[in-house]
């Protein structure tokens, strides 16, 4: 069977086992798109401008509605970081991965602030295409294709050789530079230790100090980066970095390299570096003190649509954790020199923040 009649084989069959699978805002889909280049009208990065309010989240399935992007365009954010699951492609019925940037181009809340602020984004395991994957997954170079034809301006954030979709931008003038770190968890990532009795189920990961995160040739660009000049450093992890005890994906999966950030974090004396986290569907702030650093944050905030009624706590939570939508607004005081971040919920309200002051 040549490669063409193959895939139309596969087309048909999945839409054959879902033929009730909707579409964006809920209608039904009339078409299926292979390749998809986003032609939105989006807004570009202006490098030079001082960045004072930027906001983020995950999780958003494009098959839903999604009104929280009205509440985030309120805000008037001067950047959105997008922390990963930022389509879902993970199942059958929500194939191939290109039709389903195409169905999030077509939800109205959505296309309205893309036109208005500039987005930069990450991935997570649904975008990724298989659920808590990593470098096993065998469809990971067919996805990063498709986010890379999606978020078109990475095509000039990354060498063409360069394996995941790992990258960053300074962006402001000096004094106020602002430097935004997108990580790649997925890419790289070692097989996760599934617990006796829990194979399968996503949950009850045993930690393991085998494996890898990131992959050595993202430690490497990574500790260049963190030696850069900046003024304030978000890192975005689509996973959590500073959780240790919820029982689902995090870096507390793999100790060594979580402490193997911390410590390149202080071998490279980045200052002013505040974690950004997406992926459970909950929002947190996490917090803990690095010995010969310092305080350091970890906001997790999800969901855009896809909210969870679950238990959750870490012994590094500070606050009460949110389990509907939200997202985390970072807003920069230059002159008294702090960031506040709030997690704020659909009525724009905000349900948890802090305040971290800049060194």
């Amino acid at each position: 069977m040549t490669r063409f009649m193959l895939l139309l084989a596969l087309l048909v069959t999945a839409c054959a086992q879902n033929p009730k699978a909707p579409g964006a805002g809920g209608t039904q889909v009339s078409q299926v798109t292979t390749t998809y280049i986003s032609t939105l009208p989006s807004r570009g990065i202006d490098y030079s401008a001082t960045l004072r309010r930027i906001a983020f989240s995950s999780c958003a399935n494009q098959d839903e509605p999604q009104p929280l992007w009205k509440t985030i365009s309120a805000t008037q954010p001067d950047l959105f970081l997008f922390a990963g699951d930022n389509v879902y492609a993970s199942s059958p019925y929500q194939q191939p991965i290109a039709e389903q940037y195409r169905k999030l181009d077509l939800i109205p809340e959505y296309r309205s602030l893309r036109e208005k602020v500039p987005f930069m984004a990450t991935w997570d395991d649904h975008d990724f295409g298989m659920r808590d994957g990593g470098n096993d997954w065998a469809g990971k170079d067919a996805a990063r294709k498709d986010f890379v034809n999606y978020w078109t301006y990475t095509r000039n954030s990354m060498p063409l050789e360069q394996g995941g979709v790992y990258h960053s931008k300074i962006i402001g003038p000096k004094k106020h530079m602002v430097q935004v770190i997108m990580l790649d968890t997925r890419y790289y990532r070692s097989s996760l230790k599934e617990k006796t009795g829990f194979e399968g189920k996503a949950m009850n990961y045993e930690p393991s100090n085998e494996g890898t995160v990131l992959g050595e040739h993202q430690w490497e660009w990574l500790e260049t980066q963190l030696k850069r000049p900046a003024d304030v450093r978000l890192i975005v992890s689509s996973i959590q970095v500073i959780a240790e005890d919820p029982p689902f994906e995090k870096w507390g999966n793999f100790p060594k390299e979580r402490q193997r950030l911390f410590d390149l974090i202080k071998k490279t004396k980045a200052k002013n570096v505040v974690i950004l986290s997406g992926d459970r569907h909950m929002a947190s702030i996490s917090k803990m003190d690095l010995p010969g650093y310092g305080a350091l944050y970890d906001i997790t905030g999800s969901s855009i649509n896809r909210a969870n009624n679950y238990k959750d706590a870490d012994r590094h939570y500070v606050g009460a954790v949110y389990n509907k939508e939200n997202f985390g607004l970072a807003e920069i005081d230059w002159k008294r020199k702090s960031i506040k971040v709030d997690i704020r919920d659909m009525q724009n309200e905000v349900v948890n923040s802090v305040t971290i002051k800049l060194k």
